[in-house]
C-alpha cells in the first residue's frame, strides 16, 4: 500500500511541481536569460552579466558589463536577490525580441529590459538596462 501512495506522489506531484516551477519563468522567457539569473543567485551580478552576455556582440563591452555596478547597488539597497517576473514581451521581429522584467528583491523592485537575438544555437542577449525608476524602463501603456 506505500508503495502505491509512493508512486502516485512521484506521478502527479513531482510534474505539477515542475510545472509550477516553469510557470514562474514563463514558457517564453530564453534560457540565456534564465541562466543568467541563476547565476546572479549563485554567484553574483558579475556571473549573471557574463552569462548574459556570452555569445553576444558585447561580450567584452565594458560599458555594457558595468551594468552590474547598478545590480551591486540595488543589493545594497533593497537587499537580497529573491527572483524576476515578466512585465511584458514585445516580438519586434520573429528574430527580435524585447522582455521588460521586475528583478525582485527583499524590499524592492528593479526594472529590467533585455534585447534579444536569435542567433545559432538559440537567443542571445544585444542590449539590457536596469533601473529602479520604471518609467526609464517600462514601455508606455
Amino acid at each position: 500500500m506505500r508503495r502505491i501512495a509512493w508512486l502516485l506522489c512521484v506521478f502527479f506531484l513531482l510534474p505539477a511541481s515542475c510545472a509550477f516551477s516553469q510557470s514562474q519563468a514563463g514558457p517564453d522567457v530564453p534560457k540565456v536569460l534564465i541562466l543568467g539569473f541563476d547565476a546572479y543567485k549563485m554567484g553574483g551580478p558579475d556571473e549573471a552579466m557574463r552569462t548574459w552576455l556570452r555569445g553576444s556582440p558585447n561580450e567584452g563591452n565594458r560599458d555594457v558589463f558595468s551594468q552590474a555596478s547598478v545590480l551591486r547597488s540595488v543589493q545594497e539597497t533593497y537587499g537580497a536577490y529573491r527572483g524576476f517576473q515578466v512585465v511584458s514581451a514585445r516580438e519586434v521581429t520573429p528574430s527580435t525580441r524585447i522582455l521588460y522584467m521586475t528583478i525582485d528583491y527583499e524590499r524592492g523592485p528593479l526594472f529590467a529590459k533585455f534585447v534579444l537575438y536569435r542567433a545559432d544555437p538559440g537567443w542571445i542577449v544585444t542590449d539590457l538596462a536596469f533601473n529602479a525608476n520604471d518609467a526609464a524602463i517600462l514601455p508606455v501603456q
